[in-house]
């Protein structure tokens, strides 16, 4: 597995999203599944795969554990009996061990393009840690998302895949409609805390990957400044410099225009307008009666139903992965295949 590419096709797919006008993402709901383990050998039943670095379902066998189940194709297994899960090999490990009562915390849909669960345990159990939370992680809103402002260097989160800067989508399932619901979620979360998380940083360097010409060499000084090279050392280096509150990029050495920063912005602009309205929906309280409108909503599909464009996007990627894999088509076109989706991607963003 190549985590690079995997990322790289997962924001070429938010950017697919997010060339929809009016557009929004259904945020995945957390459910608890309380299952019995009758004995040490009894089938699991279940395909999963890792994408993104997520523990996804791929298939459901009728006649294993979850045969009767509520767990589906495409709900990502998030922890097992309190024990976070790291990969497809981990819960097989985990289940291969556990007889008797079995608690599984998973999501009930795929995670939105772009993002991914961050699971922790927490120090302590129980509710009532808020304060001990709020001073884990520090959030705050800027332009109508909530943002991570502060990591304690001693809090559960260090070392996790969560940076200052980062987008917090939900808690727990809870959507992250403003930083005081985002905090008290996190300080009310038991054993276990799923956050979802969007990565900044990881759409820049998505973005330069997909636009800036394969002749630059990129050196990324910190997340949010890129230093383009090429030729000798008389040519002058580009330096992309990414606003971290707007995510717009400015370009210092750029005179001739060999970059197209107009582009790179209108697509970053796309892509934080499609998260901004997607958490303002859930902001938004349903009238008495009424469900919430989710005929604008472009969560990806795990039935094979070509709903929208990212479904449309998916099943492109995932008939050449099973081209590859049965020879009928070579690694280099494989790579030209991957490397024009990205480009229909990002110029239906333009």
């Amino acid at each position: 597995l190549d985590p690079d590419r995997d990322e790289n096709d997962n924001y070429s797919e938010l950017l697919s999203v997010a060339s929809c006008i009016n557009s929004i993402i259904a945020l995945p709901s957390i459910t608890y599944l309380k299952i019995e383990k009758k004995e040490f050998d009894e089938e699991v039943g279940l395909s999963l795969l890792e994408k993104n670095g997520a523990t996804v379902v791929a298939e459901v066998s009728q006649s294993g554990l979850f045969a009767k189940s509520q767990i589906k194709e495409g709900c990502e297994i998030l922890a097992i009996n309190g024990q976070c899960v790291r990969g497809p090999r981990s819960v097989m490990r985990i289940m291969k061990d556990l007889v008797g009562k079995v608690m599984i915390m998973m999501s009930d849909s795929p995670s939105p393009p772009g993002s991914r669960f961050v699971v922790k345990k927490h120090k302590s159990r129980g509710f009532g840690r808020m304060a001990e939370e709020a001073e884990d992680m520090t959030l705050e809103a800027v332009n109508g998302l909530v943002r991570v402002q502060d990591i304690a260097a001693d809090g559960v989160f260090v070392g996790s895949h969560i940076s200052k800067g980062d987008i917090c989508l939900s808690v727990d399932g809870v959507p992250a409609v403003s930083d005081g619901v985002a905090t008290r979620a996190l300080g009310r979360s038991q054993s276990i805390v799923a956050m979802l998380m969007f990565s900044l940083p990881g759409l820049w360097k998505s973005i330069v990957e997909f636009i800036i010409d394969e002749k630059y060499n990129r050196w990324w000084k910190k997340d949010s400044e890129c230093t383009l090279l090429w030729g000798n050392e008389d040519c002058t280096p580009i330096t992309l410099t990414f606003d971290e509150r707007t995510g717009l990029c400015k370009a210092h050495g750029n005179e001739e225009n060999e970059i197209d920063l107009k582009y790179m912005n209108i697509i970053i602009d796309r892509v934080m307008k499609l998260l901004t309205e997607s958490i303002k929906a859930y902001r938004s309280t349903p009238k008495k009666g009424c469900v919430r409108d989710s005929s604008r909503s472009l969560s990806v599909s795990p039935s094979g139903k070509m709903k929208n464009r990212s479904d449309v996007y998916r099943r492109a990627l995932i008939k050449l992965d099973e081209m590859r894999e049965n020879g009928t088509l070579s690694a280099k076109d494989y790579e030209a295949g991957k490397h024009a989706l990205a480009q229909v991607a990002i110029q239906t963003a333009k």
